[in-house]
């Protein structure tokens, strides 16, 4: 054997002890990675845990917040003014700054019974772990005034107070826990949503002229007549103390919104959109797809967006609030007009006045008097009789020896089935027609009824002619006047123009010749507002003459028609009992007990107080934003004294507005009961409730629940919901959740 010398000896083992130490350090390095790695994947696991925790406890919070609105629903029978909005508490006290929006938050001594005295906004403490809200946290959705009225400061005024805590054990909600029994905490404040815009459907586009301010970009007629709440001027909200909201500001909303239908150009924040004349134009298309074919009226429940394509891109909806409040800040316009401004809305399209025992599922679509017109044929006439009654029986001629008078073509009032002339308007239990319904509404009756036969044809009749045009005529006599027959005698209703009308008016008429026809046009009143028009709301049916006592109304420079701003008028019911929109349920109505006086005040700005020749403006002139902020002011305290309980409550809420321009005749006292019957609801609660939840504990051996309790989870969500008022069913939600 040959000895190394030992040198080499050494050099040998120093190598293997380097390679030993290297793999020591190798081996050391992986399980400190090891280690480390399972330090954190323990920590996510926890952060997950604790997520997850607080997320649970977050949607147990709100499913309890919702049961208890649902409970107060159950609770509240009969309905009453007193319990058709969902009970406040928890809001600013008289003499402060008011929180229209705020329905309630939870604090102590609330009507659950769940809320503890610990409030979770900051108080005296040095521990980072003890989880407060600030009071800019608790107004990041901007649905409170704000202290600052310049920037994005989103800290709410002095009188706030923020929401106390419910605190949390495993048995659930407990006032006065012991703090070892404490596994979680949540407080929350519910806002009135359905009383503000729905920013997805609300505001309409402008347009400059170079060197001019900013006009409407649609017609007149179209803002003025109303009919959906698109038309609201956007313009006449707050954005500070002394400002409102910019038309820039408006066409930065608009253009976002609808981009596929009114194609604007320049780039977004500073869209700009054609005049309102142009043909086919920004206007047109706003206004068709707003408004629907103005022949028939609307269908679309503006639930999603249209699926129009431009330039490769659609129309697109505010999704979220937290949407709403970017675009607010990339446009640049004042972040106080977000208080009157939601995302969400859903409302069932059904009547809430009731008499009797009828069951009305659905308004009564004002569109379908489209279909009434002289000599129908084809599927027409199905959908005539079924909707109304109504058969058409040709005129016959009349003769020379003897002498007979013509008899007009005319409708006979058979009922939906059969063709027997009734003698009575008959008795239904659900799904009226129209006559049926308007007798309803008038009279309070579903049962047959006999003695208000004559009235409710004539009423009926006046309408029709109130919505055709002129030249919707008789083909024998040429008469443009409604005339039904019924067992026993005929309606009429009344032209201002009318060819087969005597001029001047002596008895029988002498068209046509040889002997003149019977019935005859009722004589022409001089001061009756003739639109010849479809209706583009309920309100308008108040341009209809009511016969009180015959068919043929007595010539008079105030003629007596259906009446919609007194206060205990018998023909306000016709407002919530029939739509300008067949969506049965729909987005972008507010809720008519709003406590949002902008709200309203731009429902009303640009209202037409008069039916005149459309021209360029001031013809007919609108509702300036200052006396609409005073009639919506008069309203929201008429509410607020007295809730609303159907849109027939609109005839009290005309009376209350005391201001120029509604007072000088009946026609602008209406004029309330125009803009608001077809964009207004009473019966959805859509609500906004913003839960805040926190995960943790006391530390061991803690005694009282004001020290610190140490947080280990926090979720935010603002639940966006609709509630049925009569029915207590979820309409519709959407969950947003909140990151910060």
């Amino acid at each position: 054997m040959t000895c190394l010398p030992s040198s080499v000896q050494a050099s040998r083992n120093g190598s293997a002890l380097v390679i030993v130490l290297a793999f020591v350090v190798l081996l050391s390095g992986l399980l400190v990675a090891y280690l480390t790695r399972a330090g954190i994947d323990r920590q996510l696991a926890q952060a997950s845990f604790h997520d997850t925790k607080s997320d649970l406890l977050a949607r147990s919070a709100l499913d309890i917040i919702v049961a208890d609105f649902k409970q107060e629903i159950g609770d509240g029978t009969p309905v009453t003014p007193a319990n058709i909005q969902p009970r406040r508490w928890g809001t600013p006290p008289p003499g402060g700054t008011p929180f229209p929006n705020l329905i309630r938050r939870s604090m102590q001594g609330d009507p659950t019974g769940q809320t503890s005295s610990l409030s979770s906004g900051p108080v005296p403490s040095a521990n980072p772990k003890r989880g407060e809200i600030i009071p800019a946290r608790w107004n990041s959705h901007y649905l409170l005034p704000r202290a600052s009225s310049s920037g994005n400061d989103s800290t709410p005024v002095s009188n706030f107070a923020a929401p106390d805590w419910v605190l949390v054990t495993p048995q659930g909600p407990n006032p006065a826990p012991s703090p070892s029994a404490v596994i979680g905490r949540y407080a929350y404040a519910v806002y009135d949503e359905g009383g503000m815009l729905d920013v997805n459907t609300a505001g309409f586009p402008y347009h400059a002229a170079p060197s001019q301010s900013p006009t409407p970009g649609l017609p007149l007629n179209d803002i003025g007549r109303k009919g959906s709440v698109a038309f609201a001027d956007l313009r006449a909200l707050p954005t500070t103390t002394t400002a409102l909201l910019s038309a820039g500001g408006v066409n930065a909303i608009v253009g976002w919104r609808n981009f596929a239908t009114v194609r604007p150009s320049a780039v977004f924040p500073n869209f700009s959109f054609d005049s309102p004349v142009v043909p086919g134009g920004t206007g047109t298309r706003f206004v068709n797809y707003f408004a629907g074919n103005p022949s028939i009226g609307l269908s679309q429940g503006f639930r999603t967006v249209s699926p129009t394509v431009h330039l490769n891109r659609t129309d697109q909806a505010f999704v979220t609030r937290t949407e709403l409040i970017k675009l607010q800040r990339e446009a640049g316009f004042g972040a106080g007009a977000l208080q009157y401004l939601g995302t969400f809305s859903c409302e069932r399209n059904a009547p809430t006045w009731k008499a009797g025992t009828a069951v009305i599922t659905q308004r009564f679509y004002i569109g379908h008097l489209n279909l009434v017109t002289p000599n129908p044929t084809g599927p027409r006439v199905a959908d005539i009789q079924k909707y109304f009654g109504l058969r058409w029986i040709d005129g016959t001629p009349g003769q020379a020896s003897p002498p007979t008078p013509a008899v007009p073509g005319h409708w006979q009032y058979v009922g939906t089935s059969g063709n027997t002339m009734q003698d009575r308007i008959p008795a239904f239990t659900n799904d009226p027609e129209f006559f049926q319904l308007l007798n309803y509404a008038i009279n309070r009756t579903n049962g047959d009824d006999s003695s208000h036969l004559l009235t409710t044809l004539s009423v009926g009749a006046a309408l029709i002619d109130q919505y055709d045009d002129d030249p919707a005529a008789d083909p024998l006599t040429g008469t443009t006047t409604t005339m039904i027959e019924y067992s026993g005698g005929w309606a009429v209703g009344l032209e201002n123009l009318d060819p087969a009308r005597a001029s001047p008016s002596p008895a029988p008429s002498p068209f046509p010749q040889p002997a003149g026809m019977s019935p005859t046009p009722p004589p022409a009143i001089p001061a009756y507002v003739m639109l010849n028009r479809p209706f583009r709301n309920a309100g308008e049916f108040g341009y209809a003459f009511r016969a009180a006592s015959g068919p043929t109304p007595t010539p008079s420079p105030n003629p007596k028609t259906l009446d919609f701003f007194t206060p205990t008028s018998s023909d306000a019911p016709i407002l919530d009992l029939f739509t300008y929109n067949s969506a049965p349920l729909r987005s972008g109505t507010v809720n008519l007990n709003t406590q949002n006086v902008a709200v309203l005040t731009a429902i009303l700005t640009g209202a037409f107080q008069t039916e005149q020749n459309v021209g360029p403006a001031p013809s007919p002139s609108p509702v300036a934003s200052p006396a609409a902020k005073s009639a919506a002011t008069n309203i929201v305290n008429a509410t607020t004294s007295q809730a609303a309980l159907s849109r027939a409550d609109l005839a009290r809420l005309s009376s209350s507005v005391i201001n120029a321009p509604f007072t000088t005749n009946e026609e602008t006292r209406e004029t309330v009961a125009r803009a608001l019957s077809e964009v207004t609801q009473i019966r959805a609660w859509g609500l906004l409730i913003d839960v805040i939840t926190q995960t943790g504990r006391y530390p061991p051996g803690t005694t009282s629940l004001t020290q610190p309790f140490v947080v280990e989870g926090e979720k935010r969500y603002w639940l966006h919901i609709a509630i049925d008022r009569f029915t207590g069913q979820v309409i519709d939600r959407q969950l947003e959740a909140v990151s910060e």
